[in-house]
Order: structure tokens, then C-alpha cells, then sequence
């Protein structure tokens, strides 16, 4: 089993465990988290690079690259590994069934309580995640390993104009959450496409998008981009995700998905809740209709063949004293059909 996490005093650096040993289902958890959050974000080629400095007796300890990598992805690979083991590990399942481990002086945990548990280290893990990304951003230029990630994997995340929960975050509240951001990125992506691209043209978008990758924004572009572009695309995704992460499509029809913290109150939970999500949308896009008629404004007022020259040239630029052709007036023709 190829897993950075092999023993007890390992993972009790990060979780609280009483066992000489790590847990099966947490090493079986721990490899599937390897292929599916490990391998996309660090690359196969710094991941395997890990992997040869762990089996050399690399630990989280040593003052190196590699002691330094290992520390801060073992942290959230223990809490993530750990929450999505704990079903596994209040059970044990042979040929007469299920069965829980009672004891004179233990006994399994109440429900509440693992609950309570798995939102913790699950919550605290998907922290880890966002750390161990803004480390590797802020350390691509010390070491080569970490340059060829930055050219490499490194771009993978940042194919949008909104790179990381931490930066949507910034200007929409979803508490750095990094399982939300990525449900979110293809919300993101439409937005993109369908309400930008017509507000900044093909080309621009793409220029935008192609600096945001290859960390090259220009100071011109990343003013644009701080002040309008990414508070509006956060806005304009969170006001089409309320309705369309809400409801979920199943074999059995159309399902309301709504994640009720008050387990034990349901009913009054629910009270408007229609309402409610309807307004949040609603202002979400009333704030992005703003920053997105802003931004026009700022460009149309400032682009030349020298300053947002990509937008001025090939954009849909209109020159700020271009008079506005009412569409509906006193005098307009009123045609009927009888």
C-alpha cells in the first residue's frame, strides 16, 4: 500500500489516537486520497519524488524540501484520512452480519459525536489543503522541484480567473471552504464564458486567463482584475450556484439539497428557506450587475492602443462620449397586431 503515512506517531501529530498502529481503514482511506486529492495537485513527478524521499527516511522533521513537503502534506492527508474512516471503525462486519466493539470499559461513541468528529478534521484537513497550496505557491521559486510544479501541475488549478476557495473567499464568504470551491469551478468556468467573454471580448479574456495561468498579470491587468473582474465572477457563480448546487438530479426525480446544521430543529430550519436562498441569489447578482457595468466603464474610459490596447483593439470598446441610442422613447413607433 504506497501511502505517505505509515505510522501512529505519524499520524497522532494531527489527530488524537490511541493505537500502536495506523488503522486499516485509515491507510485504505489515505491511499484513495493520494490518487484523488495528492496526485492532481502536486503532479505525478513531485509526488513520486516524495514518495523516493519518504522510503529513503525522509520525515516530517528534517529541515529539507522534502521534510518540509512531507509536514504539510501528511497533515491534511491524517485528518481527511481519519474522518473518512470513522464509519469504518465503529464497526466490524463477518459472515453474521454488523457488529459494534462494547466493552466494561468502552463503548461506541454516540452518533452525534462522530459527527461532531468527521466536520472537525474535516474541516480542519480541507484548511491543510489550502495551506499546503499557498506554500507551494509562495516556495515555487527556491528549489527547481517546486519551479517544474509551478510550469507543470502547478497551472492546473489556475485555468480560471478565481485560482483558490481562499481567493473567492475574499470576495465571496464560503469560508475558504475547499470542497464548496471545487464544486463551484464549473459554475465558474460558464460564468466565464457566458457573461464575460461578451463584457471583454475573446481575445481579452483569453490574455486575462493566459497571465492568471503562467503567473505573468500585467499591473494594468491585475488592477482590472482586483477591483471588477474576480469580486464580480465570485458574485455572478455564488448567485448561479444558490439555485443549481441546491437541487440535485437522481434516479428518483429532482432532490432539494440543503446542508441543515440544526439536525434537531429541521422543521424550523426550513421556514422560508425559499425565500431566503432567493434573496441571497438576488443580491449576489444585483452586486454583480453592478461591479460588471463599473468595470465597462473603467475600460471604455481608459482603453487606448497602449493601456488594455488587447480590449481597445480587438474588444467590444466603445469610446465614452459614443452617444447611447434609445431603444424606447415618446416618439418610438407603437405597432399593434389585432
Amino acid at each position: 500500500m504506497l501511502i505517505l503515512l505509515t505510522t501512529s506517531t505519524e499520524l497522532s501529530r494531527y489527530v488524537t489516537l490511541d493505537t500502536p498502529i495506523v488503522p486499516e481503514p485509515v491507510q485504505r482511506e489515505a491511499e484513495r486520497l493520494r490518487t484523488q486529492l495528492l496526485l492532481p495537485l502536486l503532479g505525478a513527478a513531485l509526488l513520486h519524488w516524495l514518495d523516493d524521499a519518504y522510503a529513503a527516511g525522509t520525515t516530517a522533521d528534517d529541515d529539507t524540501l522534502a521534510g518540509r513537503l512531507l509536514a504539510r502534506v501528511q497533515a491534511p492527508l491524517a485528518r481527511l484520512a481519519v474522518a473518512g474512516a470513522l464509519d469504518e471503525l465503529q464497526v466490524s462486519l463477518d459472515s453474521t452480519g454488523i457488529h459494534i466493539v462494547t466493552t466494561e470499559t468502552h463503548k461506541t461513541a454516540f452518533q452525534w459525536q462522530i459527527t461532531a468528529l468527521r466536520r472537525t478534521l474535516s474541516r480542519k484537513g480541507y484548511q491543510d489543503l489550502n495551506a499546503l497550496l499557498a506554500w507551494l505557491e509562495e516556495s515555487r521559486a527556491t528549489d527547481p522541484m517546486l519551479t517544474a510544479w509551478a510550469a507543470g501541475p502547478g497551472q492546473l488549478h489556475r485555468r480560471q480567473l478565481l485560482v483558490s476557495a481562499t481567493e473567492f473567499s475574499r470576495f465571496e464568504n464560503i469560508q475558504e471552504s475547499w470542497p464548496v470551491f471545487q464544486a463551484l469551478r464549473p459554475l465558474i468556468s460558464t460564468q466565464e464564458l457566458f457573461i464575460l467573454e461578451p463584457q471583454l471580448g475573446y481575445d481579452f479574456l483569453s490574455e486575462l486567463r493566459e497571465q492568471v495561468r503562467t503567473r505573468t498579470v500585467s499591473a494594468e491587468n491585475e488592477e482590472l482584475l482586483e477591483q471588477f473582474v474576480r469580486p464580480g465572477l465570485a458574485s455572478l457563480t455564488l448567485a448561479r450556484a444558490i439555485p443549481e448546487l441546491g437541487l440535485r438530479l437522481t434516479g428518483d426525480g429532482i432532490e432539494l439539497a440543503v446542508a441543515r446544521l440544526d439536525t434537531d430543529n429541521s422543521k424550523e430550519a426550513d421556514a422560508g428557506l425559499d425565500q431566503l436562498l432567493a434573496a441571497r441569489a438576488f443580491e449576489a447578482q444585483h452586486s454583480a450587475d453592478i461591479r460588471l457595468e463599473r468595470m465597462r466603464q473603467f475600460l471604455n474610459q481608459r482603453a487606448s492602443a497602449t493601456r488594455y490596447a488587447t480590449y481597445f483593439t480587438l474588444g467590444p470598446y466603445r469610446a465614452p462620449s459614443t452617444p447611447v441610442v434609445a431603444l424606447n422613447t415618446a416618439e418610438s413607433k407603437v405597432i399593434r397586431f389585432c
